[in-house]
């Protein structure tokens, strides 16, 4: 590995992210973060409501990122810049980066949570309408056909 180029600094949610990590993915993120501080590795930048920030995968086909931010280290330090970590989770259902934007006080309405997809085809399944009926002792409501406009045909004998 090369020379630290990067300071590194986190606040204690994101810290706190980290030792909530599953073992084997945490210590693929302390990996991924020091060689992200020695300069060797790059992040992807995002857009939209968290332009200004990047985005570091975490192994090469787990679903997790960390979300980071390459600003000017506080005086005194011994690096001009710094990685500052602000997020680390999963990235399913977008969890990593809204967590990012409740964290810094936004609010994107684009990237609001999505329903559970099991719970959206419990909500259309006709079976689970039909047990949601009979526990509230209603009968189903069927539609009825509208009456028709123009008179039924008799069968030519």
């Amino acid at each position: 590995m090369s020379r630290t180029k990067y300071g590194f600094a986190a606040p204690p949610d994101a810290l706190r992210d980290l030792r909530e990590l599953p073992h084997p993915v945490r210590d693929l993120a302390l990996l991924q973060l020091q060689t992200l501080v020695h300069g060797d590795l790059g992040a992807t930048r995002l857009q939209g409501a968290l332009e200004g920030f990047h985005k570091v995968y975490v192994g090469p086909e787990l679903p997790y990122r960390m979300v980071v931010q390459f600003r000017d280290a506080p005086p005194g330090s011994a690096y001009p810049r710094e990685v500052f970590l602000v997020t680390a989770g999963p990235r399913q259902r977008y969890v990593v980066y809204r967590d990012t934007q409740l964290r810094l006080g936004r609010h994107n309405p684009v990237d609001e949570p999505y329903p559970d997809p099991a719970d959206l085809a419990h909500a259309r399944s006709p079976h689970a309408l039909r047990a949601m009926n009979n526990a509230s002792g209603t009968a189903p409501q069927h539609p009825t056909a509208p009456p028709s406009a123009v008179p039924p045909r008799k069968a030519a004998l």
